[in-house]
């Protein structure tokens, strides 16, 4: 059966590359991934019933509304019915952080394990169960909530240690699988569809929670990822050599490609971890990466609850204006993959931020200036993760491991440190405090990146695991050659 559907998708798929077959699948994939993880972002606000007493007015809607003489009841828009923003969990804001954040208490375990069961076993079952655990969590976070707020904390760092492996495992594959130069659009377009995730997940949900309640919006997130689970598993393959529909002119050009830069096709078993650790480009990546993902984890976990909070927004619109930085976070990955080295904004999200501190109770300007500061995040982002597989591009995966563990510290002090913060006193004054916090990392750790960092092959990457199957792959090759002698060096260049 097997076979027969390959020759059929032979025929039928045939000039369709399989890399770009690859990037569609993993797309979709990282869409997935990110959707059973952000969503709760914005559920929780339609969740969580607030300790304030009846009457409560957001900050800024309440400066508006006594500058133009209005009274509004926030609690109830008679427009659109929407009485669902108070909901049925009594959970204070310091319960609320330990919730957002229990994801990245489990996030932060199997970073470097992922990437490095990868590069031993493969990507197709590392990131397929990532995703599928993701999956059956999320169906199941809504029972978990109802009973308590501690089983909905258990379920999301169980969520969370499944799905710690899942960008690292990618990175492997795409040592295997893209050639250096396409390997920066790769990664911009295919890994930010997270980002697009976040853009979509949010107006998604609140559409749902309006329409059907907060436990719908968990239970079609959720069904979206075993969907995926399904067509990952059947049609995708850990290298270009085992993919049975590939043809021989894309596998040549791909294995050539990978073989100039210095990427092994077989499995590297040993770890040159003193090299690794005592790497300074190394460390670029990582204090680089701890730094833009420590801002990225604000918006992430807090941003839903600031525009309701302290900006005013219905649920309905909370998501949808939350989810606006996020698409402009993907437009400035797209625009750096492309523009590469003419375009350095690494200033960019810490000055933005300071905008956001200034900006008071001017919420246009607020929402201008985040949506400005995740565009440069994006661009910021795009060049550091690009990075792992210029150095090191065998071991890219235990590379991405290494930075993305750190980073999730980030993940779960953000949501508590806000918790703390504010506790009490949803106010500007208050959060202009949080946003202090994060300038002074923002501009350190990314003037530490443009010093430090490297795009040239590390000594180290070149280790002694499987010189004898790469000379016997290299010969086989060279027959291939032989027999077949290509018209191009380059038939099929991927392309966005």
């Amino acid at each position: 059966m097997g076979r027969k559907t390959d020759q059929l998708l032979l025929a039928t798929l045939g000039w369709f590359p399989a890399r770009l077959a690859l990037a569609v699948m993993a797309w979709f994939g990282f869409i997935n991934l990110y959707m059973v993880r952000v969503n709760l972002s914005v559920i929780i606000v339609a969740m969580v019933r607030r300790n304030e007493t009846d009457g409560f007015t957001a900050p800024c809607l309440r400066i508006t509304n006594e500058t133009q003489g209005k009274t509004t009841d926030f609690q109830d828009n008679e427009e659109t019915g929407e009485h669902s923003a108070e909901g049925e969990m009594i959970w204070d804001e310091r319960t609320q952080g330990f919730v957002l954040a229990g994801f990245y208490y489990g996030y932060a375990t199997t970073q470097i394990l992922g990437g490095r069961l990868a590069e031993l076993y493969g990507t197709r079952w590392v990131f397929g169960i990532c995703i599928l655990a993701g999956g059956i969590c999320t169906v199941l976070s809504p029972i978990a909530a109802r009973t308590h707020y501690g089983f909905l904390i258990a379920l999301r760092i169980t969520q969370g240690i499944f799905q710690g492996a899942s960008w690292p495992s990618m990175h492997a594959c795409v040592a295997r699988w893209i050639p250096p130069l396409e390997r920066s659009r790769f990664i911009a377009s295919v890994y930010f569809g997270a980002t697009l995730s976040t853009a979509l997940t949010l107006p998604l949900c609140g559409v749902i929670i309006a329409a059907h309640g907060w436990a719908v919006a968990f239970y079609v997130t959720g069904v979206l990822s075993l969907v995926w689970c399904a067509f990952w598993f059947a049609f995708m393959h850990d290298s270009p050599r085992q993919h049975p529909r590939i043809s021989g002119k894309e596998l040549r050009y791909i294995e050539d490609a990978l073989r100039a830069s210095g990427t092994s096709s077989s499995r590297s078993t040993k770890l040159p971890l003193k090299s690794i650790l005592t790497s300074l480009p190394v460390w670029a990546i990582v204090v680089g990466d701890v730094g833009n993902t420590f801002g990225l984890n604000l918006f992430l976990t807090q941003l839903p609850t600031y525009m309701k909070n302290i900006l005013g927004f219905s649920i309905r619109e909370n998501g949808v204006i939350s989810a606006l930085p996020f698409l402009l976070r993907y437009t400035g990955a797209l625009t750096w993959s492309n523009l590469g080295d003419w375009l350095i904004p690494m200033w960019g999200p810490g000055v933005l931020i300071i905008g956001v501190v200034y900006s008071g109770c001017n919420s246009q300007a607020i929402v201008t200036l985040i949506c400005l500061a995740l565009f440069f995040n994006g661009a910021v982002t795009a060049s550091i993760t690009v990075n792992h597989t210029d150095i090191a591009p065998n071991f890219s995966g235990t590379l991405f491991g290494i930075a993305n563990t750190l980073c999730s510290f980030g993940g779960f002090s953000v949501p508590v440190m806000v918790g703390y913060m504010t506790n009490g006193e949803q106010t500007p004054s208050q959060w202009q405090k949080v946003f202090w916090i994060f300038i002074p990392v923002y501009i350190v750790t990314e003037i530490f990146f443009l010093v430090f960092s490297s795009g040239t092959v590390q000594p180290w990457n070149y280790g002694e695991a499987g010189e004898q199957r790469e000379n016997a792959e290299e010969s086989e090759l060279n027959k291939l050659k032989e027999q077949d002698t290509l018209s191009s060096p380059n038939p099929y260049t991927y392309r966005r």
